[in-house]
């Protein structure tokens, strides 16, 4: 990073659809997350980026399903992302990092475990050229974890990025 770099933070969100899987069959779910990435000293072209993700059994937003329970997990992600853009404005963004999932796939299961994480995403750069502005675009994300029942995640989801 040279002496005139700017610093960058950003914070975004995404909502989408996706599975949760464990010591069950695969459930269909809605995913969300929230995050947060800055750059850094340490790497030009890679952005660390920390997120909260969580994903719920489809039928607990559906009305009039009685259910006794909806398996969901919920967990945090810490990934460098790399971003290429193409022709100006259209970029394609990859990233790879750790994750702690906390597994609730059953109403008995409460259990943390650790694997790592995958994304991928594509959008439109809405930013001007003080590169403060909107980011918007879709992707997907697969997490698995290395512990105990080996829950995993995946989405396809939208997303949005503002980075101040």
């Amino acid at each position: 990073m040279t002496a005139s770099a700017q610093f960058m933070f950003s914070a975004g969100a995404t909502v989408g659809g996706g599975f949760i899987q464990s010591n069950s069959p695969s459930v269909g779910t809605f995913t969300t997350s929230v995050f947060i990435e800055t750059n850094t000293v340490l790497f030009e072209e890679v952005f660390p980026r920390l997120s909260f993700i969580f994903a719920k059994d489809f039928n607990a937003i559906i009305p009039n399903v009685e259910k006794p329970y909806f398996p969901w997990v919920q967990g945090i992600t810490f990934k460098g992302i790399t971003t290429q853009y193409f022709d100006g404005r259209y970029f394609l963004e990859e990233g790879v990092g750790l994750l702690a999932l906390n597994d609730r796939t059953f109403s008995d299961t409460d259990n943390w475990n650790y694997g790592v994480a995958l994304s991928i995403n594509g959008g439109f750069d809405l930013r001007g050229f003080n590169l403060d502005g909107f980011k918007l675009g879709a992707g997907a994300e697969y997490g698995i974890t290395f512990t105990n029942a080996l829950p995993q995640y995946s989405s396809i989801h939208l997303f949005v990025q503002y980075t101040f």
